[in-house]
């Protein structure tokens, strides 16, 4: 712990607290309540950023390294995957409604502004989350019997992916929202065994050592960020609601959050950590996360 904690984390605690004080404003109808709409209808892209400096700061702090002190290509690289991978989930809403945003700005070059800078936050969010999780030390030896891959169960993992990403879109338009879950686990069973013939950084490998650290410690990380995108979102003026159908569960709630979606997060943080794998593995088959 031999740096100190840089401005730019500061700045973030700051931005953090203030849209903090705005969303409560906001939620207690304080006045002017037009001010406080303009201003928490960026919370989700705000909260993000100043939560991302913050936490970037305090692990430069611990460890004298980190994305934005001196990884800023990888901060930009994660930054444009994420929003292109939040793209791809954003068509499957398309075909399988599961939530729609409310209160958008009018001006379409505003709003898509506001997509580009909140959905660039989902992947570095997440990813220091899970930094920070292993600088604890949390999960950090758990060993498990391991499990063999060989090319018949590569091939059935892959395959099982097409279906759990195909097959959802040409299901009767009624079963389709039950049917998310195989699209957050779709793409992990897909491009993991690519990843794994690559050479590349892969969660199929670390289970072939019997090592489960690295994904229960992505799966905090994803729990994590969950709860802090619910919570901002709660009493954000633009946000998301949930549409799609819950068999069971569904007046038991985490802010918008029914209990039972929740356990979503967790298979998300694993697919973006594949699949950013799976893009960079095209350039180089160096661990460019470092996770």
């Amino acid at each position: 712990m031999g740096q100190r904690y840089p401005y730019y984390g500061v700045v973030g605690l700051a931005v953090l607290m203030g849209m903090q004080v705005a969303l409560v404003a906001s939620a207690c109808g304080a006045r002017p309540v037009g001010l406080w709409q303009a201003i928490t209808g960026w919370a989700t892209p705000v909260c993000w950023w100043g939560y991302i400096l913050a936490l970037d700061a305090w692990l430069y702090r611990r460890r004298g390294f980190s994305l934005w002190m001196t990884r800023r290509r990888l901060l930009g690289l994660q930054c444009m995957l994420s929003v292109a991978f939040w793209c791809l989930f954003e068509g499957y809403n398309r075909l399988m409604p599961g939530w729609r945003y409310i209160h958008l700005d009018a001006n379409l070059s505003v709003r898509f502004l506001g997509y580009a800078v909140a959905f660039a936050t989902i992947m570095p969010g997440m990813f220091l989350t899970c930094e920070a999780v292993q600088t604890l030390g949390w999960l950090a030896r758990v060993q498990v019997r391991p499990w063999r891959w060989t090319p018949v169960t590569l091939n059935m993992a892959m395959w099982g992916g097409v279906v759990c990403c195909v097959a959802p879109v040409f299901m009767p338009q009624g079963v389709r929202g039950y049917l998310w879950a195989l699209v957050w686990i779709g793409f992990i069973l897909l491009l993991e065994p690519f990843n794994y013939r690559r050479g590349v950084p892969s969660l199929f490998r670390d289970w072939e050592r019997g090592d489960w650290s690295r994904t229960l410690q992505l799966c905090v990380a994803g729990a994590v960020c969950g709860l802090l995108w619910e919570f901002w979102n709660m009493w954000a003026f633009t946000k998301w609601e949930y549409i799609f159908p819950w068999p069971v569960g569904r007046e038991w709630k985490y802010f918008e959050m029914p209990l039972v979606g929740f356990l979503g997060f967790p298979p998300f943080a694993l697919e973006y950590f594949v699949m950013f794998h799976f893009v960079a593995g095209f350039y180089t088959r160096d661990d460019q996360l470092g996770l």
